[in-house]
């Protein structure tokens, strides 16, 4: 791109001379096609900046969701856990807690596929 003009007098350098519609740089259409590029940059910079702003609350409302499902997770799992718990204290073996065991461990958490189920103490 050109580089801008300058005038040889102090006076006619001036910000507000500059910007006179007088000025020998609103005629020049190197300076006219420099000015539309910058503008033409300047709103590509602004709606890049905004689409980024508009990913990011979308990110963050996935975010929420995605811990607000965690939380009932762990909600259930905790009560499955104070379930095991209580039946294991009372140590008691009916077909009743029989089944609520294996309602409990063989309830379906897709989450959890890694995990190994051999982790039982007692074996």
């Amino acid at each position: 791109m050109p580089a801008r003009r300058r005038t040889a007098t102090a006076e006619a350098s001036s910000s507000k001379d500059a910007e006179s519609p007088m000025s020998p740089q609103s005629d020049d259409p190197a300076y006219k096609l420099k000015r539309k590029k910058n503008n033409e940059a300047v709103q590509r910079t602004r709606e890049k900046t905004k689409k980024s702003a508009e990913d990011r609350k979308k990110r963050i409302e996935k975010l929420k969701q995605e811990n607000e499902q965690l939380k009932v997770k762990i909600k259930s799992g905790k009560k499955h856990i104070a379930t095991l718990r209580e039946l294991i204290i009372q140590g008691e073996k009916t077909e009743d807690h029989h089944r609520i065991i294996q309602e409990i461990l063989g309830a379906p958490d897709s989450d959890n596929d890694d995990e190994d189920d051999d982790d039982d103490p007692s074996s």
